[in-house]
């Protein structure tokens, strides 16, 4: 009897703390504490062993079927309702009380089923049969973690993409243990690893709504830039409790093991780097040949965080497209010339163009009222101006991918997600919108961006794309700050002062704000609520906060087009968004009729609004879908400035797909977005022409085409 109560509670415990998203119940806690507790000390008093191993392993075997086929049951078990209550009625947070009863339970839980499985480990053979079941148990326990943590179920993944997961880890340990010759510290460092990136994962969901995956390590510097005004605190309840498991694995480990472990043999170290080997090469063809996913946290529910985070790796740089060729791209660069534009004027205007940070009009995901309108004058923008949305191929962060498919014409849909091309490509002169500005129209141009120059590599990015000069937060008064950023009041005075400094020549002022970063929780002097929502109360008091600063934006840019109205020489303004900020699921779930389980619904949430105003006389237009690739063919109609060879291919194939970006293409035919596999065959034609001319743009650079992409020496 004894030896079953045993396995009850050691299962028991287990098996609630792997499933923190359904709640603890309190008495469950509480019988499974008592009894986990009793046995404890039965044992010590009465020096009890464990059950018989063969009886232990079948019954062991069973609770997990019966727990894998139960789990739609568990899942309804114990609403989080009643904990809620239980929390009340003791007075106590029920994160604290979660808390506690999740560490207890832990302890519990990799105590008793540890210590079972060595008895196990005991009869099969000695101190090196147990380091591998130890490293087994924590690659297990990992995976397991870096699930919870994300709050995803466990085996949402399925049965193999667990085991290709816990293999990862396994790998992981196992050649630390060949080196370090010890499993303590192995599991230490090995699991570490893994725990600090399923950390980070954490938050990067929670700040970008999208999980960390291997090209964010490329931006380490821009996040810590930015770090600062995010708030880490209060530190999600999954975290602490998956530290708490991953602490008390380690307490048991080293009470299990400190006093047994021995080296390793010289033979069996090199059959230990051996089978590393052989895993890490069936790792990388699984791995390669893995689907995996980019929205949201569908990469953690289809394939388990560790093995998508592995999967990947191979996103990270670009291949030649099957259809690539030479002679293709020679052929292109002959159907397309700059001779005989129909908008070429004999004198060219200023060109001014403002990305405006986190700029974007939500109504776009859903209907919602305010106590006041929220941009009055960018709305009431319509004589000698050109209108609409755009896509960008980013949500919430990565503005430097915004400036690039804007600046280059390039699109992201033919890169890896995720990838920051000023970070990994642009190392070279690359062919932009200001290379062609200044060597056919002899601009100077000019960048400003008021923060910190070490973010995307900016400043030689942009002596890359052609830029004479470049402006950034050093370089402005820094007189006037929205909460803790240069306004875009200020940006837009240093503009000004640039503008009439330089303003014989033609200029191109390319300008990049900072005012509407996330987040939206700031509290201090620098702000002042403008907007309210009318029907939410303060439940959505994040969402005010950024319609507040996007009313000021609007002050703003009434401030900037009523000066150039009243100036001599002809400019035009740009101005969009570079992606909506990230806000609360709720939100979304609360103003939208739909969920975002669709590409069309998902393509809302990259839709951000753009302005080309003129102080002369240009042809009024609304455009309801266009996207950022193709933005810079409306500049040059509205500027007079003949389009590139590139610009016009960009021109034609946007009557055919008006609007694409990193996750699919709006397509005529069907009336919807489409992901690229689902093109019918005249789409896929202008897709495969546009992946080659972008491929050889950007990669190809010993055969890159000079008449489609002439650069600056």
């Amino acid at each position: 009897m004894f030896h079953l109560l045993l396995i009850i509670v050691s299962y028991g415990a287990l098996l609630l703390l792997l499933m923190p998203a359904t709640g603890v119940g309190m008495i469950s806690t509480a019988v499974i504490l008592v009894l986990g507790i009793g046995l404890i000390v039965y044992r010590k008093i009465h020096k009890a062993a464990f059950w018989n191993s063969k009886r232990y392993f079948l019954i062991s075997v069973a609770v997990f079927v019966a727990a894998y086929l139960g789990l739609p049951f568990y899942n309804r078990w114990l609403p989080s309702s009643k904990m809620r209550a239980i929390a009340t009625m003791l007075h106590m947070p029920i994160e604290v009380l979660l808390l506690i009863g999740s560490l207890i339970l832990s302890v519990l839980s990799v105590y008793f089923v540890y210590a079972g499985l060595q008895i196990i480990v005991k009869k099969l053979s000695g101190s090196f049969v147990r380091n591998m079941m130890s490293c087994l148990i924590a690659s297990v326990i990992t995976v397991i973690l870096a699930q919870m943590m994300i709050d995803t179920e466990i085996l949402s993944m399925g049965y193999m993409n667990f085991m290709w997961g816990t293999l990862i880890v396994f790998v992981g340990i196992l050649f630390l243990y060949c080196l370090l010759g010890r499993i303590i510290p192995s599991v230490l460092i090995g699991s570490g690893i893994f725990m600090v990136i399923s950390t980070i994962n954490v938050y990067v969901y929670s700040f970008r709504g999208r999980l960390f995956e291997p090209v964010d390590i490329f931006s380490a510097g821009t996040a810590m830039n930015v770090m600062e005004n995010y708030s880490l605190f209060p530190i999600p309840i999954n975290l602490l409790v998956g530290w708490g498991v991953f602490a008390a694995m380690l307490v048991v480990l080293y009470c299990l093991q400190r006093k047994t472990e021995q080296s390793i043999p010289a033979n069996r170290r090199l059959l230990l780097l051996a089978v590393c080997l052989i895993s890490s090469v069936a790792i990388f063809f699984y791995t390669f040949n893995l689907k995996t996913y980019h929205w949201q946290r569908e990469g953690a529910q289809f394939n388990g965080y560790i093995l998508d985070f592995a999967s990947k790796f191979k996103e990270i740089s670009a291949s030649e497209p099957d259809h690539y060729s030479t002679e293709l791209i020679s052929k292109l660069a002959t159907q397309y010339t700059a001779e005989n534009n129909e908008y070429e004027l004999s004198e060219h205007p200023h060109i001014i163009v403002i990305m405006d940070e986190a700029f974007s009009d939500l109504r776009v995901t859903g209907e919602f009222a305010t106590d006041k309108e929220v941009m009055p004058f960018i709305s009431s923008l319509k004589e000698d101006t050109v209108s609409g949305f755009t896509l960008a191929s980013v949500y919430g962060g990565n503005t430097a991918n915004s400036e690039y498919e804007f600046l280059t014409g390039n699109s992201l849909a033919w890169l890896s997600p995720n990838v920051v091309p000023y970070q990994q490509y642009v190392r070279s002169s690359t062919y932009s919108m200001v290379s062609y500005l200044k060597l056919s129209y002899n601009y100077k141009c000019v960048a400003m961006h008021p923060f910190q120059s070490s973010g995307w590599n900016r400043p030689v990015v942009y002596e890359h794309l052609g830029f004479d000069e470049c402006y950034f937060v050093e370089d402005f008064p820094q007189l006037n700050y929205v909460r803790e950023y240069v306004s875009d009041q200020e940006m837009f005075e240093f503009l000004i002062e640039t503008y009439e400094a330089q303003k014989e020549n033609p200029l191109f002022l390319f300008g990049v704000t900072m005012q509407n970063h996330g987040g939206y929780t700031y509290t201090g002097e620098n702000y002042t609520k403008h907007i309210s929502l009318n029907d939410y109360g303060s439940e959505f008091s994040e969402v005010e906060q950024y319609l507040s600063l996007v009313h000021e934006t609007d002050k703003a840019v009434e401030y900037l087009i009523t000066y150039f109205e009243n100036v001599d020489e002809d400019v035009i303004i740009v101005f969009f968004g570079d992606h909506q900020p990230k806000m609360k699921e709720s939100f979304y779930e609360t103003v939208s009729e739909a969920k975002a389980d669709t590409l069309n619904e998902q393509q809302k949430r990259y839709t951000v609004p753009f302005f080309i105003w003129a102080n002369y006389d240009i042809e009024e237009e609304f455009i309801d879908c266009t996207s950022l690739n193709y933005l810079s063919s409306y500049v040059y109609k509205a500027a007079g400035v003949a389009l590139p060879p590139y610009n016009q291919f960009l021109q034609q194939m946007e009557e055919i797909i008006p609007s694409i970006n990193a996750n699919g293409f709006y397509s005529l035919a069907d009336g919807c977005y489409l992901p690229f596999d689902e093109a019918n065959e005249e789409e896929r034609w202008w897709l495969g022409l546009y992946e080659a001319l972008q491929y050889n743009n950007l990669f190809d650079k010993k055969n890159r085409n000079e008449t489609l992409f002439p650069v600056l020496e």
